[in-house]
Order: structure tokens, then C-alpha cells, then sequence
């Protein structure tokens, strides 16, 4: 069995939370209004008392207040699904809260049956929809979605024939989400401000004053270093995005041996990432490894060894937004903003802060509804989660493109 968190939802803690929501923005989240087109909002509430999953992208950490707020725009309360390890952040405190506004965990990857049976519950029988992100990790990437996992298409197929065994004429819809990240203000300053920062503990001396110049300066010293710290290395005259591709698999070897598993061949390196980190995750939190205090405590021990390959895949999917083409074209202060969050979060260890107060603009697709799949899913299983997997990804690709071609960027030089 796996360490499962249940929900708990405690209405009186999500209410005082809804109260001091301008406290949460002002203070966790720097300053951010969050922009909600009113034909969005009227989309969504036609799906008021319906049974429905809700996958927006997972570009940053803050996507899940965001989605709280984007709830009380819309007059509902969601249950979120979360990755087992957030849950234990600040000594336990963070999954307390967590539990407590509707939050349970999953074992990414793992049989996680408890996490199974809930998930096809709550969109079955539940009274709130459920928030999940199909991408499974943090992309970090403002403007780009990464490759969807297959779970949250395969989960409302299960749920969907669970609510048709009793009930032949409802429905699940699947609702893709769009949010995206801007400033409201210009940052150079405080881009720059960081950017000295990370010349100074990495010791490059820049001459130039372009932002554009300087962040790939810091990136090419900072892949130096790890390089040789994983003693890789690249053929001569090879280029940055062959450098970082060739690390990046360096990396995933030398995690994927420590741990004993065999990476997936002719797959993504994202994909090969997830099986690491699975087992990761199946390792911690597997429970049946005997019940004395001496094998609690060898397991304990052996897990914080095993839990050391996270800095490793972590540095894997910070690496996946730093490459040629995302440093140099259409080179927004949000995306340099992105890319230096990333370079600090390598060099400090620790998740950058806002730059400054944010306009984070969501929109809503349209409705998926998985009813009008289930005849393709009972020929073909595979087939059908893929169909309906490609379609929540084109939907938010095409809305993040389009709040991009909306509004007015600022560029940086």
C-alpha cells in the first residue's frame, strides 16, 4: 500500500480562505489579479451541478491558488488532485492545509488504488468538480505546454462508466483550462537586479547591458559547471540545444542507475523522467516494508538516500525550458523572467519569487463530452484516451497562443 492522503474538506477553513484571498494574492503571490473573461465565466457555469474534470496547464507553483480563485469567479468550490510529496513540505503543515481545502494525493506513476478510487468517485459521486494538471510536473514554461499524461483522460473514462451503470442518460465533460502568467509592470530592472546575482556566485564577468545577452552568458557557464560535474563532455562545436539535450540524458542515466531502473528507449526525455520519478515515489512511499521500528527505520534511511534523485529530475525539467530557440525568439520579460527563475532556482536552490504584481489571465475551453467518446473508447481503449488526451492539449495550446496574440508584450533586448 501507498501513503494516501484523503481529502478533508473543511468548509469553514475554505471560507475564512476565500475571505483573506486578497491577503493570499497580495502576500504568497506578490500581487496578482486574476482576468477572467465574463463569456468564460457564463461557459463555465453552464456546466453548474455537472459532473466534470478540470485540467488547466501547470506553468507555475502558484497554479493552484490560482484555480481556488478562478473557483470563487465562478461561484464553485473544486477537489484537487496533488503529487504525495508536496503534502509533507513545512514538516506536514502544507498537506494539512491542503487536505483541508479538498486536496488528496497521488503516487504519480504507482498502482495508487486509494488515489484511483477516489479520483473515480468524487467525478462519479461527487459534489465538486475536480482540478487536475495533465502535465504531471511543473513545465516552467509560460508560453508552451509540455506532453499531457494519459491519467486524467483514462480516470474520467473509468469514472464515465461508473456513472452510466447507474445512470444511462448523464454525462462527464472534461474541461480544458488555459492560464497565463504576465506582468503588469515593466521588470528590466529587477531582471537585471537577478541576473547580477547569478553573474556574481557563478563568477562571470558580462560587458554587455542586453538582458538577452547576459541570460545566455549565465546559462552557457552555468552548463559548463554541471558538465563537469557529471563529467560529460559534449563533442566540440556542439551546439547549446545539443549541450543541454546531452546533459539532460547524462542526468536521467546517472539517477536511473542509482535507482536500478531501466530508462525507456525512443521516448521523450520528459517521459523518461516520469519513470524515474515514479520510482522515486513507489520507493518512499510504499508502506509494506515490515512492520518493526529496526525496518522503519532502515526504509527511512534508504529513502532519503533514494530521495536525493529528485534534485537530479528536478534538474532535468529545469533544464527543459533553457535551450537555443526559447532563449532567443519572441524573447518576452515574461519568458526571460522564466528562464532566469530557472537559473536561479539551479544556482539557489530554492524557487524565485514574482518579479512583481501579475495579471494571470485564464480562459476556458470547450467542454469535452466523454459520452460522445465512449462507443470509440469500448473498440479501442488506447485509442480513444489518445483522441481525447490530444484534444485537452490542442484546446489550451490554441488558448495560450491566443492570450498571447491578444495583449501587448514587452520585449526585452
Amino acid at each position: 500500500m501507498l501513503d494516501f492522503k484523503p481529502p478533508k474538506d473543511n468548509e469553514l477553513i475554505i471560507g475564512c480562505l476565500k475571505l483573506l484571498w486578497p491577503v493570499v494574492t497580495r502576500l504568497r503571490m506578490r500581487g496578482a489579479t486574476l482576468v477572467v473573461e465574463p463569456s468564460d465565466v457564463e461557459k463555465f457555469k453552464k456546466l453548474k451541478g455537472k459532473r466534470a474534470l478540470v485540467c488547466p496547464n501547470h506553468s507555475n507553483r502558484h497554479d493552484p491558488e490560482v484555480m481556488f480563485g478562478f473557483g470563487m469567479a465562478v461561484d464553485e468550490e473544486f477537489n484537487f488532485i496533488a503529487a504525495r510529496e508536496v503534502f509533507d513540505y513545512n514538516n506536514g503543515r502544507n498537506g494539512w492545509l491542503l487536505q483541508r481545502v479538498g486536496t488528496y494525493s497521488v503516487v504519480r506513476g504507482a498502482v495508487d488504488r486509494d488515489s484511483f478510487k477516489t479520483t473515480r468517485d468524487i467525478l462519479a459521486h461527487g459534489k465538486k468538480k475536480l482540478v487536475l494538471f495533465p502535465e504531471g510536473e511543473i513545465s516552467r514554461q509560460n508560453d508552451f505546454l509540455m506532453p499531457l499524461e494519459s491519467g486524467a483522460a483514462q480516470l474520467s473514462f473509468w469514472a464515465l462508466s461508473d456513472i452510466l451503470k447507474e445512470n444511462d442518460d448523464e454525462t462527464l465533460h472534461i474541461v480544458p483550462i488555459a492560464v497565463k502568467y504576465t506582468y503588469e509592470n515593466d521588470i528590466s530592472g529587477a531582471l537585471s537586479s537577478a541576473l547580477t546575482d547569478l553573474e556574481h556566485k557563478l563568477g562571470v564577468k558580462c560587458t554587455t547591458t542586453s538582458l538577452r545577452e547576459r541570460v545566455r552568458i549565465v546559462a552557457e557557464k552555468l552548463l559548463e559547471i554541471l558538465e563537469k560535474e557529471y563529467r560529460h563532455q559534449s563533442p566540440e562545436g556542439a551546439t547549446m540545444n545539443d549541450r543541454v539535450d546531452s546533459l539532460r540524458q547524462v542526468i536521467l542515466q546517472h539517477a536511473a542507475k542509482q535507482l536500478d531502473v531501466e530508462l525507456p528507449t525512443n521516448q521523450r526525455q520528459l517521459e523518461q523522467v516520469r519513470v524515474v520519478r515514479n520510482a522515486i515515489d513507489d520507493y518512499i512511499y510504499d508502506t509494506e516494508h515490515g512492520d518493526s521500528q529496526y525496518e522503519k527505520k532502515v526504509h527511512d534511511e534508504m529513502s532519503r538516500t533514494v530521495a536525493s534523485c529528485y534534485q537530479d529530475i528536478g534538474r532535468v525539467v529545469n533544464f527543459i525550458s533553457i535551450y537555443d530557440g526559447y532563449l532567443s525568439e519572441h524573447m518576452t520579460q515574461e519568458r526571460c523572467a522564466d528562464i532566469i527563475d530557472r537559473l536561479e532556482t539551479e544556482v539557489n536552490g530554492r524557487e524565485a519569487e514574482p518579479r512583481g504584481p501579475r495579471r494571470i489571465y485564464i480562459r476556458v475551453g470547450d467542454p469535452i463530452d466523454l459520452k460522445k467518446h465512449m462507443d470509440a473508447y469500448k473498440a479501442n481503449k488506447r485509442k480513444a484516451v489518445a483522441t481525447v488526451t490530444d484534444e485537452i492539449f490542442s484546446q489550451i495550446s490554441s488558448m495560450l497562443e491566443a492570450t498571447e496574440t491578444d495583449r501587448q508584450p514587452v520585449f526585452v533586448k
